[in-house]
């Protein structure tokens, strides 16, 4: 993740329509859920540690409490570099009531969400009822979709990869090439970095074998994953006022083994998020990228 993509005029068209989709929504009502997969106004101070002490927010976001600039990096990446297909049909694992889904809905394209936290479910049906958009949701384990093989154009998860252990992960994966149409996209973001010990993505090759390796796509060899050393969040677990709290904090992690073994000891508390986008062969006419559309 660089916060200088954001910059790019790809990117910042994509952040100019989801921003008047944003406003839209917040106008009419109709709440999305947060970067930590919540439904509410305020975030919880985990949220705000968890943003790092360097966080700065990013100039006209219409809702900086709900989506840090952490997340507008992920749906822009994906939105321009996945090669979204007009009208496709996408499937979006853990990703009911979010924003990247609300975005691709209101292109007009067919979205399918997958979820297990079963009121973000019933939440997305209601913005589906209410915007007429062709989003629906499903309570169902993302390492067991219950889709027909060839059911969607594009496969899609914004962080939430890394919550899964590293055994789900690759069950998860090898069933996305299953799902996908000839010359369908797959794209993932994910915690790069992270400390805590479940988290376990810290190399390139650890993106190759959990992600890109299971699934039997093609990594574009224009987009190889790369770690560019920027790490802009910081682990909650080893938060404290001072050096005193901030060293108990990293001890008492270390004891419950909610962290890598070794991180305490470099007392290196940051991480960042990573995208990779992948294709499978075959296909052509599905393959004609959509152009944005911002909401009036």
């Amino acid at each position: 993740m660089d916060r200088d993509d954001l910059l790019r005029p790809e990117c910042a068209e994509v952040l100019d329509e989801l921003f008047a989709l944003m406003r839209w929504m917040q106008t009419h009502g109709l709440e999305y859920s947060s970067w930590y997969g919540r439904l509410g106004a305020w975030p919880s101070a985990w949220e705000w540690i968890n943003r790092g002490q360097d966080y700065e927010p990013w100039p006209g976001n219409p809702d900086e409490i709900r989506v840090p600039w952490f997340l507008l990096w992920e749906i822009a990446w994906l939105a321009t570099h996945a090669r979204l297909t007009r009208g496709g049909c996408v499937l979006d694992m853990g990703g009911s009531a979010s924003l990247f889904a609300c975005l691709l809905a209101a292109r007009g394209m067919e979205v399918h969400t997958i979820e297990l936290n079963n009121k973000l479910v019933a939440h997305t049906w209601r913005l589906a009822q209410r915007t007429g958009w062709r989003l629906h949701a499903r309570t169902m384990d993302m390492r067991h979709p219950e889709f027909p093989q060839g059911t969607f154009d594009h496969v899609f998860s914004v962080c939430v990869l890394e919550h899964l252990p590293v055994s789900g992960r690759v069950a998860c994966n090898r069933q996305v090439r299953r799902l996908l149409r000839p010359g369908g996209t797959a794209g993932f973001t994910f915690d790069y970095g992270n400390p805590q010990a479940f988290a376990r993505l810290d190399t390139p090759r650890d993106v190759r074998r959990q992600i890109v390796e299971p699934s039997g796509l093609a990594l574009d060899p224009a987009h190889e994953f790369a770690d560019n050393g920027k790490r802009y969040l910081f682990a909650p677990q080893y938060f404290g006022f001072g050096r005193a709290t901030a060293g108990f904090a990293r001890t008492y992690a270390w004891l419950r083994g909610e962290v890598h073994r070794w991180r305490p000891a470099a007392r290196d508390a940051r991480y960042t998020f990573g995208a990779v986008v992948m294709g499978k062969e075959g296909g052509g006419s599905r393959s004609e990228p959509q152009s944005p559309s911002p909401r009036e």
